[in-house]
């Protein structure tokens, strides 16, 4: 494991073979050793009055919370609470808050960032092998021959992955297929001219491995062997007769994909290039926000349709590989933070998996309620909603639809979990919980290689703050006392009309005993819940699921387990081996026992369209992470997630928007220039900067924060989701650009 220690000069100094990522370094940087008066920290909880923010106890804040849930319940039923977590809250605080929210509260609007960003990563594997669970290794990139970057900006995004295990293999050739020219097409060219750039038109991913695919198929080139012995041959039959006959070879599939501007034999020789390495002996791929934000679902299982055709998996080398960033999005995933989703990925609409979720968790089975929750896309529009429980993000600037959000919460009762003083959502909050940082933390992170890790935490806060965990806890145990001496009768004991009734009647449904048992977690001297009780639930919980937290020889981890060393990857190094040749391979579903085999997935004739070509306006816009140009880089790399702990310092005054410089001169439009950016959800205005790094008919706007408050969510939808995730697409942007007129 890592340590990290802060020198006398205030240096990060971090041991171990992974390092700290950049992001990360600036954290400590600005944290550890401080004077905390300089920290925008919130320092006690508070609660909004008629006459402004009061700091007030946590035990009257705990009693506030808990009768708010209570009566919201009792008055708008159980369907009226939703909680929204985060990336940076530990495994164990995002199943304390999933068996509090949907198992004893019995609401289904439960969802987290997760949604937003990497569950089309999950989408994408369900749809091909059964379960979401990963099978590559971040290792993989240093043994591979050929190396795919899907919509995915490493160099900054993924700095320590990008230095410590890609840029390492000298002689793999990257391939980046991303409509802009990223600081990691720089990077990599600067590495290897010979390394590829794709700049497809944004939401040609489909269409491009549908492509590989033909050259595959042409060429010869599938293992015929492992798809005999691996994939469902209905299945095989009907992919493989809808890429012969459909129009992706390369000569139909390169006018589609090429922006205007760019030569179709540059592009037709690059992509050719790409083909012929997908004929390589070890492929390795990453996809991340980039395509999961614009053909979701159906994007990534094209790419993974591409490894069975290859039998590029089960080796090293050889796979799809998930990076999910400083986060503990994978956790998110495989704990289902969806409205239709239990933990283990078990569907709500199943009898049976609200059963054994209700049986792990120690409640009747109709405790759970059947109907699926909201997407988090309808959180800001829907009327179900009285009371949101929001841990550690920013929904006045993160979310999309930002102005429907704003309006919404407006209506809502808001609870705010968080360390640092955000004015923004000061605005919307009505009780603000004071939570730890991550450097204050100890807890689990389970990592996009399936790494179970353990962050321990370098320092007491400051002031009283507690954790996720704990604050989940102290409410579910307060709303015990409430309900005092209050037991429903035994489920067997009621047909399904009385537990209808009973559920109606708010919170007649609750037990006292069950929320004081269930949430009875030991503690340190700090009144800080203990991780090993809580991880302990958690691995007895997952055996006979898919991802079983055990190790490679199937021996249940432990929590010193993933303590010692660099942590413990679920299921071992290696999943989906191809050490058998002579027998059949196959995958589990969401129990290990449910074994199938893959299925290539034919993607819907939507995913089949970049969006240029069904265009309603003049220009796809393009967020992401940081500036554009040769001096954008240092700053990016300071930037952590919103830039609410870190970065302020670097804040431009305004954030612009790139345009390509043909665009730029046709609509007259010189550098530094006010534009208006304008579709049906809104409209802002910033200065634009001419680049030939994005393409034409697109538009690039870092979603970092600017002193100017230039939010490219304002812009963003969430109308259009993926089926099988809920994820919304909020990359298939349209707007129209306008300069606008001197006063």
């Amino acid at each position: 494991m890592d340590q990290v220690t802060i020198e006398p000069d205030g240096k990060v100094r971090a041991t171990g073979s992974l390092g700290v990522c950049v992001k990360g370094a600036h954290y400590f940087q600005k944290h550890l050793g401080s004077d905390p008066t300089h920290v925008a920290r919130f320092t006690s909880p508070l609660l909004r009055t008629p006459y402004g923010w009061e700091q007030i106890s946590w035990d009257y804040a705990i009693d506030m919370v808990a009768d708010t849930l209570l009566a919201d319940r009792q008055e708008f039923g159980r369907d009226s609470l939703a909680c929204y977590g985060v990336g940076q809250m530990t495994l164990e605080s995002l199943w304390v808050a999933k068996k509090f929210f949907q198992g004893h509260l019995g609401t289904n609007n439960i969802c987290s960032n997760a949604e937003q960003c990497l569950a089309n990563n999950a989408g994408g594997h369900e749809l091909v092998f059964g379960n979401e669970g990963p099978f590559a290794a971040y290792d993989d990139y240093r043994s591979a021959d050929a190396i795919f970057f899907y919509g995915h900006n490493p160099a900054i995004n993924h700095p320590t992955v990008f230095q410590r295990y890609v840029r390492r293999n000298r002689g793999a050739v990257k391939v980046v297929i991303d409509p802009r020219r990223t600081a990691t097409v720089d990077k990599l060219q600067a590495d290897n001219p010979d390394n590829i750039h794709l700049p497809v038109r944004s939401g040609s991913d489909v269409l491009l491995n549908l492509l590989f695919a033909r050259h595959l198929l042409d060429a010869g080139a599938l293992d015929k062997e492992y798809l005999g012995r691996a994939v469902d041959p209905d299945g095989l039959e009907e992919f493989l007769r809808f890429v012969a006959q459909g129009p992706f070879s390369v000569d139909e599939v390169i006018p589609r994909i090429t922006p205007d501007g760019m030569p179709h034999e540059e592009m037709r020789s690059r992509v050719l290039r790409a083909c012929r390495l997908w004929e390589s002996d070890r492929v390795v791929t990453t996809s991340s926000v980039g395509i999961n934000q614009t053909v979701g679902s159906s994007g990534v299982a094209s790419i993974l349709n591409l490894h069975l055709l290859t039998g590029q998996l089960g080796a090293p080398g050889r796979g799809h590989v998930r990076l999910a960033g400083q986060s503990n999005a994978s956790a998110e995933l495989a704990m289902g933070y969806s409205g239709r989703l239990l933990p283990f990925r078990m569907r709500l609409s199943e009898p049976a998996h609200r059963a054994k979720m209700a049986e792990l968790w120690g409640l009747p089975a109709w405790q759970i309620s059947p109907d699926q929750g909201l997407p988090v896309a309808s959180f800001a529009t829907s009327e179900r909603l009285r009371t949101l429980f929001v841990f550690g993000t920013n929904p006045a600037r993160n979310f999309p639809n930002l102005a429907q959000w704003r309006e919404r919460m407006m209506d809502l009762c808001v609870i705010y979990v968080d360390s640092y003083y955000n004015p923004e959502m000061l605005e919307y909050a009505d009780i603000v919980l004071p939570c730890r940082t991550k450097h204050e933390t100890s807890g689990i992170f389970l990592n996009g290689e399936r790494r179970l890790q353990y962050m321990e935490s370098i320092e007491e806060p400051p002031f009283e703050a507690w954790s996720d965990v704990r604050i989940v806890s102290a409410v579910a145990r307060r709303i015990a006392e409430r309900l005092e001496g209050s037991e429903p009768p035994r489920a067997e004991e009621l047909s399904p009309e009385e537990i209808e009734e009973l559920v109606a009647r708010g919170s007649g449904d609750l037990t006292s005993r069950g929320l004081d048992e269930g949430f009875d977690y030991p503690v340190d001297e700090y009144g800080e819940v203990l991780s090993e009780a809580v991880w302990d639930e958690i691995q007895t919980a997952s055996r006979g699921f898919y991802n079983e937290f055990a190790d490679g020889a199937g021996r249940p981890i432990t929590l010193a387990d993933i303590r010692r060393g660099e942590g413990v990857q679920w299921g071992g190094e290696r999943r989906y081996v191809r050490s058998d040749p002579d027998g059949e391979v196959s995958f589990p579903g969401v129990f290990a026992a449910e074994r199938h085999p893959a299925r290539l997935h034919v993607p819907p004739p939507e995913r089949l369209v970049p969006f240029s070509e069904r265009n309603s306006r003049a220009f796809v816009l393009i967020t992401g992470r940081g500036g554009m140009g040769p001096k954008s880089y240092r700053r990016d790399v300071a930037m952590f997630n919103s830039a609410t702990a870190t970065g302020e310092a670097l804040w431009p005054e305004q954030n612009s928007v790139y345009v390509n410089p043909v665009d730029a001169e046709r609509l007259g439009i010189a550098k530094g220039a006010q534009v208006r950016l304008t579709n049906d959800i809104g409209s802002l205005v910033c200065p634009a900067e001419p680049s030939e790094d994005v393409p034409a008919g697109h538009l690039y706007l870092s979603f970092h924060p600017d002193r100017a408050g230039t939010h490219p969510n304002v812009l963003t939808s969430s109308e259009e989701c993926d089926p099988h995730t809920w994820q919304p697409l909020l990359k298939d942007t349209q707007v129209d650009l306008a300069p606008v007129p001197r006063p």
